[in-house]
């Protein structure tokens, strides 16, 4: 087995029993799961561990028990475990959204800086998260402003500013269904708050300030802000292949 195979059941453990022990996460493991071997034992702990280093899990299960190989989790853990949460916590299934929502169009920039991003956040490194996921972020802009080039000289001469809200403006003028036009507005809003907390608007580098609270929401929303705009940018370009 492999860590990316057992996180997904750890979480499903610690969620049902947040006061536990090593030997009863690995015990309820080895019935739940098929193909689980001995040896396989290292890997549980080497979750439980990361999960520990991350803040999720804490030592100790009560007052009799406050050591290792006795575990609770953490008020911070229980938010973190939460559906859809656990992500920021698991860099396969990170990787495996970011692929997922932007229907594998995703460039390896874009799905590279996401994996770092992650592994950044895991280790509370707050600013790298937003300076990684600003470049992801900038990739995706890229990508739809150069398929907004592709339209009249009008959207053409504004699409190469390449700013978020010359983008927009292009994007009123197309012909989108109420659903797609309704979320433009929050999702590019979404990937430019990622932009503009490493630079300023006319490029200029910054130092970001960022907290766990302002990395983890950043982490969270960008797949679904990438696969908006990838699957954008695929019904612009339909469209315009579907006219004579």
């Amino acid at each position: 087995m492999d860590k990316a195979a057992l996180r997904p059941v750890i979480f499903e453990i610690l969620r049902r029993t947040p006061q536990t022990h090593l030997h009863a996460i690995e015990n309820e493991i080895r019935q739940r799961v098929d193909g689980y071997e001995r040896a396989d034992v290292l890997l549980v702990h080497e979750v439980v561990w990361d999960l520990l280093v991350q803040g999720v899990l804490a030592p100790g299960k009560n007052s009799l028990n406050l050591h290792l190989p006795f575990v609770h989790v953490t008020e911070y853990g229980a938010q973190s475990l939460e559906e859809g949460a656990t992500l920021a916590h698991d860099p396969d299934a990170y990787v495996a959204k970011i692929a997922e929502e932007s229907g594998g169009r995703a460039t390896p920039l874009v799905v590279e800086s996401g994996r770092d991003a992650q592994l950044a956040y895991s280790h509370g490194l707050y600013r790298v998260v937003v300076v990684l996921l600003a470049r992801a972020a900038d990739d995706v802009r890229a990508a739809l402003a150069v398929a907004l080039s592709k339209g009249s000289k009008r959207d053409a001469q504004q699409a190469e500013t390449s700013s978020i809200e010359a983008l927009r403006k292009v994007l009123d003028r197309l012909e989108l269904p109420a659903d797609v036009a309704r979320d433009i507005d929050p999702q590019l809003g979404g990937l430019e708050t990622a932009i503009l907390l490493s630079r300023d608007r006319d490029g200029t580098q910054q130092v970001p300030t960022a907290d766990r609270d302002r990395a983890l929401a950043l982490l969270l929303l960008f797949p679904g802000q990438c696969g908006f705009v990838y699957h954008l940018i695929d019904r612009i370009e339909r469209e315009r292949g579907a006219k004579p």
